[in-house]
């Protein structure tokens, strides 16, 4: 069963900070770019709290696929200063990107061999590199994506809001459980909510059209989805939402948590807001 994160960024205020360590079975946290330094005192907080952490390189304008080879490298040293300051913290598991910001020319091979260069440079450290779909651009073709990590070694984050934007889908050429089959067995990380547009995400308003969906990625064995919207009232009713099916699907867990007894059923392990006793209680963002 998949543990269902939140996330949280270096940019995020003091209040949406203090909201995920008190409302959070787990984290997915997004560093500064220009201060890798400052990663390991970013998540120190929810370490002390038990709160397991994996990390997600949004660095828009650090393009590793970048045509020009001198740039490309620039974003790569980036990404390997990050993997340097993450080591040993928590969940040793990156998402990474290609694609981000459009405007950037891109090259194939630059995408390839410096992916590669991470993924060995990470493997080397403990560490899992996972690519991610986007919703426009190169990286929104699911055939690339699948194409570049067993070209590089990297396992993929599959991101539902991207899948179920992108022109393909769209275009009925692929479905977004066709792409769930492409990706299979390389999928480690799964980003979800509603959908994305260009105001960003929006939270699942009804449930029922992912049913299938989520079926088919519970067959992948991933363990950890990230509920990726950064409203608190967004981002906890969809968890709500999601461990509500999975709670009609799945009776009960192998996975424990504290104070919980194996077997015990999942609406008493995943409804229960951290600290407190009271079934889909979640708090507000701190004032």
């Amino acid at each position: 069963m998949p543990i269902l994160a939140f996330t949280a960024d270096h940019s995020d205020s003091v209040s949406r900070l203090e909201w995920a360590a008190k409302n959070s079975y787990a984290l997915e946290f997004s560093p500064d770019p220009l201060r890798p330094d400052l990663l390991p005192g970013s998540v120190l907080p929810f370490l002390r709290r038990d709160i397991p952490v994996r990390f997600h390189t949004r660095y828009f304008g650090w393009e590793m696929g970048h045509a020009d080879r001198h740039e490309a490298d620039k974003a790569l040293e980036v990404h390997l200063e990050t993997l340097k300051r993450m080591q040993g913290l928590s969940e040793p598991v990156i998402t990474v990107h290609t694609g981000l910001s459009p405007g950037i020319p891109v090259r194939e091979k630059h995408i390839v061999d410096n992916l590669s260069r991470l993924v060995e440079y990470a493997a080397r450290l403990g560490i899992t590199v996972c690519l991610e779909n986007l919703r426009l651009g190169h990286a929104s073709d699911p055939h690339n994506i699948i194409n570049w990590a067993k070209a590089s070694g990297a396992g993929i984050t599959m991101d539902l809001g991207h899948a179920l934007g992108c022109s393909m889908v769209l275009d009925s050429e692929i479905t977004p459980l066709e792409i769930a089959d492409l990706f299979d067995s390389r999928i480690y990380g799964v980003h979800i909510y509603g959908r994305e547009d260009e105001r960003g995400h929006h939270p699942i308003m009804d449930l029922k059209p992912f049913h299938a969906l989520i079926n088919r990625l519970l067959q992948t064995g991933c363990g950890w989805w990230t509920v990726e919207l950064n409203d608190p009232e967004d981002a906890a009713a969809t968890r709500n939402m999601i461990e509500d099916y999975l709670d009609q699907a799945y009776i009960f867990s192998s996975r424990k948590r504290p104070g919980q007894e194996i077997g015990e059923p999942l609406r008493r392990a995943h409804g229960t807001k951290r600290g407190g006793s009271n079934p889909r209680q979640v708090s507000g963002p701190a004032q």
